[in-house]
């Protein structure tokens, strides 16, 4: 099948994590968040797991989450990053992660996928180091293990963050299960990207590709559960970036913060957990419209290779004037709310902020 090379070449929108003013980079300069990779060897842990290969215009193409994952190469990663004027990209594993092997003690387990990935990932991030950084896949739910792969790719492979999924295999963020993990994340101030994953609950299946309408929940739930379990409140140094413009969250805020307030769900206050879900960071993937723009604007918080260029570019180019930003305000979506939460990434790049 055809690469589907696209991007996000996502970019960051938030409120309330911006960097000091007079940046000396130029405000065109772009930073990716939401970009994945799907080498090979992957594809091939996928297919022998189970999931699915269709004839799709006469090419066998692998589904996961009821969505065709596209054929991908670094060359062609970084011949689309230049296409989009994109200059560096945190490189992800999406959906659905490692965890369609959690628990298996036949072949090749979720722990050593990972670390695999990982150190593809890392390898990447060495062919075109000022291009890329990466974000760390982790082996959830096996907590021990998925703190000695932070550990390593924070410290030996100096990686620019971690990733998570929404939920590991119906364990959402928020459980109490995951507090070590983000205890040991929140002394770091470590940078976290969410990216949904299929519903936790078959409940919630019509049959339908999980990333049209699920994936937006998804994020929702993620930060509702962490809200109602005080998960985000105890573990507030980590900084959180999730997907396609917050997902549903930016339209139910008010919803889900008013419902919070009474007795029986905790009494939280409405105005501190609107405050919270604003200390999130949420990219511009799949969000380039007007009404979703403007719910940025009030809640502020492609991919690659999942989204064709001929749908990525003009979502682009839409940013700016669907959103009627100021060019200071193109410069922090652009680049300055991503270096905000990765200050390593400017280091790297020797950027004068």
């Amino acid at each position: 099948m055809p690469s589907l090379l696209a991007s996000s070449f996502i970019l960051l929108l938030a409120a309330t994590s911006t960097i000091a003013s007079g940046s000396l980079v130029d405000e065109s300069f772009k930073i990716d968040v939401h970009s994945h990779v799907v080498p090979d060897f992957y594809r091939e842990a996928l297919i022998e797991a189970g999931y699915p290969v269709k004839t799709i215009g006469g090419e066998p193409t692998l589904f996961t989450d009821g969505f065709p994952v596209s054929v991908w190469n670094l060359t062609d990663h970084i011949a689309a990053m230049d296409t989009m004027g994109v200059n560096y990209s945190t490189i992800s594993v999406s959906a659905p992660g490692v965890n369609f092997l959690a628990g298996k003690n036949h072949g090749l387990s979720a722990i050593a996928l990972a670390t695999k990935l990982n150190l593809a990932m890392y390898n990447y991030t060495q062919a075109y180091p000022t291009r890329l950084g990466a974000m760390c896949i982790l082996p959830l739910p096996d907590i021990n293990a998925t703190l000695a792969e932070i550990i390593f790719c924070l410290d030996i492979l100096k990686f620019d963050g971690v990733g998570m999924y929404t939920n590991a295999n119906g364990t959402y963020l928020g459980d109490s299960a995951l507090d070590p993990v983000f205890a040991l994340l929140n002394a770091r101030s470590a940078t976290v990207f969410v990216h949904p994953v299929k519903p936790g609950c078959a409940g919630a299946d019509l049959g339908h590709p999980d990333p049209m309408t699920e994936y937006p929940f998804e994020s929702m739930r993620a930060m509702e559960n962490m809200l109602l379990t005080g998960q985000r409140a105890n573990y507030s140094q980590v900084n959180m970036i999730f997907p396609h413009g917050g997902g549903a969250m930016p339209y139910l805020a008010t919803r889900i913060a008013g419902m919070a307030s009474l007795s029986f769900l905790g009494s939280l206050n409405v105005t501190a957990t609107l405050a919270q879900f604003k200390g999130y960071l949420f990219d511009t993937a799949s969000a380039t419209t007007l009404i979703q723009l403007l719910a940025m604007k009030e809640f502020f918080g492609g991919t690659n290779p999942y989204v064709p260029l001929a749908q990525a570019k003009p979502g682009l180019a839409a940013i700016q004037a669907n959103g009627n930003f100021t060019s200071a305000e193109m410069a922090q979506i652009n680049h300055e709310n991503a270096l905000s939460v990765f200050p390593g990434v400017a280091k790297k790049l020797g950027l004068a902020i």
